[in-house]
């Protein structure tokens, strides 16, 4: 009777760690715009949304955008949108954003 009552509450734990692991991340970010004049470098903000199964969704003040994944691994998140391609650094929370125009957004993130 323990030993199954031991079982039960591992296997509560391991169903609990797992719907945790694939609940989405929420991000707030904040930082700068570098122009590639050198030109004072402008605010900028995101929020920044990581769901389970590779799916990015940003809002940089203008409506969200739907980004696509490049790859992910434990430290590199790099993802692909129409006007930039972004990278995402999982450890300290570094967000770039290099825009096909030459500007380049540096900001960092906290979860919310």
């Amino acid at each position: 009777m323990f030993r199954t009552a031991i079982v039960g509450l591992a296997m509560a734990v391991m169903m609990d760690g797992a719907h945790a692991a694939q609940a989405s991340h929420q991000f707030s970010c904040s930082g700068n715009m570098i122009e590639p004049t050198n030109l004072a470098p402008s605010p900028k903000m995101a929020r920044v949304i990581l769901s389970p199964k590779n799916k990015i969704s940003l809002d940089l003040g203008q409506g969200d955008l739907k980004a696509r994944v490049i790859s992910d691994n434990k430290i590199q998140l790099k993802f692909s949108a129409k006007e930039f391609v972004g990278e995402f650094f999982h450890y300290t929370g570094d967000l770039f954003l290099i825009y096909k125009s030459g500007h380049l957004a540096r900001m960092t993130c906290t979860p919310n």
